[in-house]
Parts: C-alpha cells; structure tokens; sequence
C-alpha cells in the first residue's frame, strides 16, 4: 500500500508538465520542451528529466487539473486564476494515505512553467523492498517545471 501510494503522488508530478499544457492561460499547441525537477528526501540529489512532446489544440485547451484528478485518488480542494496563473491546492486519500499539496501553473503563449509541493505521513515501512530506510512520518517533495515551445509538430 505505501510502495503504491509513493507512486501515486510520483505520477502526479510527473504529469505536472503535462497538466501545464492545458487551459485558457494563452498556451500555443505545437512542439515543446519540458525539463522537471523533482527533490524528496529518499533521493540523494533531484531528480531531473528533459523531453519533448507535441501538444494538440485539444491538449492545450484542457483543464490543466485534469490530469491530477485523471489519476484518480486526488481531488482539487481549491482553484483560483489570476490572469495567465493558476494557484491551487489538492488532496489525495490512496487507501488512507491522505497526501496535501499546493501548485502553481503560469503559461504565457509560447512558455510554461509551474512548482507544486506535496507532503503525505509516511507510515514505518518494514520490510519494504526498495525503500531501505525510508522514515516514518511527513515526507515532502516538491516538483518544479518549465517548458518552452520550439515549434511546430513533426
């Protein structure tokens, strides 16, 4: 159940960038570049990755929650647009875990970029494979993301 639980809140950030393509904030369909920066304490240096993807109209006109609340444990607690910017705050319950986090997206026609922290009670863990160590209580880990258009789709 934990094991899982940390891949639940991991695949939240990761489609963070993804969730940034999206919404009325002036974003531009095309070719993009993504690079995200991910730190937590089980880590021993962040967690940085770089990729590329298209994004259609249809991507860059969805909700840019949508993605979290895709995954299916979590849901948007609070929401305010200002502008090009998006703050916002969100839950998620994996078989009583309770995770809470906090996010910011702005996109601007041809860039992106966003953070977003989230902190879940780690339960002991003995025994888990893969996760000598890891302690119990709160563990936080916070996500940061910009992305740039480079062009039209291939």
């Amino acid at each position: 159940m934990q094991k899982k639980s940390i891949l639940v809140l991991a695949c939240c950030c990761l489609l963070l960038p993804a969730a940034a393509l999206a919404g009325g904030y002036s974003m531009n369909p095309g070719k993009w570049t993504f690079t995200t920066t991910t730190t937590m304490p089980m880590l021993t240096a962040p967690q940085v990755s770089t990729n590329t993807e298209c994004v259609s109209k249809e991507e860059a006109e969805r909700d840019p929650l949508a993605n979290l609340v895709d995954v299916g444990s979590c849901t948007i607690t609070k929401k305010e647009m200002h502008g090009a910017n998006l703050d916002f705050e969100m839950e998620c319950n994996e078989k009583g875990m309770i995770t809470r986090g906090k996010g910011h997206f702005s996109a601007r026609g041809n860039t992106v970029s966003g953070s977003m922290e989230m902190t879940m009670d780690m339960p002991k863990m003995e025994g888990m494979q893969g996760m000598p160590g890891m302690p119990a209580g709160p563990m936080k880990m916070t996500t940061s993301w910009k992305g740039q258009r480079i062009g039209a789709c291939d």
